[in-house]
């Protein structure tokens, strides 16, 4: 019987408009992140760049936020990022002089120096700016102290700005050299299986349109029956009601999966030919494994949530829910592009084919996160097949008419 309504359910979806709709925006999408790859080639010796990465060093760390701060504090405006969004700041004048207070003691300068500082940057910029001023702090300035300073600032900001003492990391870059290059090349091509880079990357792209996009298809597979008045036909089905709202579950997110499945096929083929040319050995599961593990937890989440919501509700409550959590994620995430830090974001990224060392780092807590919201997903749906079964039982009615088997009762 499962597998009969299993079935069914996917022959409707395929029939709906809604979700050829939101296949089209899946591959235009794609198509405009993904649609035409460089393939990643070992490193030339010899280069004047090589890229940036994450730097560690405490002193660049310093510089560079001080650098960064002094430049807010000589614009009057501080940038901060509550729940996300970005936000401009303007202070008070006792914190603005505050402020102040914390540049002359981590650097020596007061305010007409630091000006001094900044304009002379922007001057020798040439109106391009490709880096961040830096001033250097004070010899006597320990990191403790530094974090101490730079947390008073993020409070008087009101949190979410880049002095926080868990952003702060963030801030120090520096060049990478010919051997960084040829060390995440190798890991790439060793480790990684050559594909797996571009497994992520793929992952990275496709988990944004995924955080929201089968909320839509669960809404209205929900609210279809209601507008078609089914709900009476429907409540008196043998089958139980974990059978239904399961099957009708699996359905959705078995054909959500499907375009993903065809759409990486190209970067696949892409990696594969490349490969072949190049002598190298690579992982042809790797799309695969990536999207049952990287995407799929988030698919079934949002389905999960669309469902639970709409049968809740009888209303496409879901979607401003759903799209209110993207938004969140996505501005979340905007700091951990790099990769290795996945916390516990809907929508985790790693916006790049390297960095599979810090990808192996985070890999327990992208584990936990994943299998977090798989199990979110399962509990929600549990809960939507218990409120569908007291729907026709009679004991629950949010919205419109009673089911079928209460008004049984009562004409009884």
């Amino acid at each position: 019987m499962f597998f009969k309504l299993f079935m069914k359910e996917c022959s409707q979806t395929a029939k709906s408009l809604t979700y050829w709709l939101l296949v089209i925006i899946m591959v235009l999408f794609f198509a405009s992140q993904m649609g035409q790859m460089d393939m990643e080639k070992a490193p030339e010796k010899g280069l004047e760049d090589y890229g940036v990465k994450p730097s560690k060093d405490k002193n660049i760390i310093m510089s560079a936020t001080l650098g960064m701060l002094a430049g807010e504090y000589a614009e009057g405006r501080y940038t901060t990022y509550p729940i996300g969004f970005v936000k401009s700041v303007t202070l008070g004048k006792e914190e603005e002089a505050k402020v102040g207070e914390i540049l002359k003691e981590a650097t020596g300068l007061d305010k007409e120096e630091i000006e001094e500082k900044i304009d002379e940057f922007y001057e020798n910029s040439g109106g391009i700016i490709t880096s961040r001023p830096v001033l250097e702090p004070l010899e006597s300035l320990s990191y403790g102290r530094f974090e101490e300073i730079m947390q008073e600032v993020d409070d008087m900001l009101g949190g979410g700005s880049s002095y926080a003492l868990d952003s702060l990391g963030d801030n120090g870059s520096e060049p990478k050299t010919y051997e960084d290059a040829v060390k995440e090349y190798e890991e790439l091509v060793q480790k990684d299986g050559y594909t797996g880079g571009y497994a992520r990357l793929f992952s990275d792209y496709m988990v944004i349109i995924l955080g929201i996009l089968p909320v839509f298809l669960a809404v209205t597979r929900e609210l279809r029956d209601r507008r078609a008045n089914m709900q009476e036909l429907i409540y008196v089905r043998r089958s139980s009601s974990m059978t239904i709202i399961a099957s009708r579950y699996l359905s959705m997110v078995v054909m959500i999966l499907i375009p993903v499945f065809a759409l990486s096929i190209q970067p696949l083929a892409s990696c594969v030919t490349y490969a072949k040319t190049a002598g190298i050995s690579v992982d042809y599961l790797a799309f695969a494994k990536y999207i049952a593990g990287w995407l799929l937890p988030t698919v079934m989440v949002v389905t999960a949530l669309g469902m639970l919501l709409t049968e809740l509700t009888d209303t496409a409550l879901a979607v401003l829910v759903q799209g209110a959590w993207w938004f969140v994620s996505i501005f979340m995430g905007a700091k951990t592009m790099d990769g290795g830090r996945y916390g516990w974001n809907l929508i985790p990224r790693h916006n790049t084919i390297l960095n599979y060392s810090g990808y192996q780092e985070g890999f327990s807590q992208l584990l936990t996160n994943r299998i977090l919201y798989a199990s979110l997903a399962v509990i929600a749906v549990s809960v939507t097949a218990w409120i569908y079964s007291q729907k026709r039982k009679g004991r629950m009615n949010i919205r419109g008419k009673i089911s079928a088997n209460r008004k049984s009762q009562s004409n009884a």
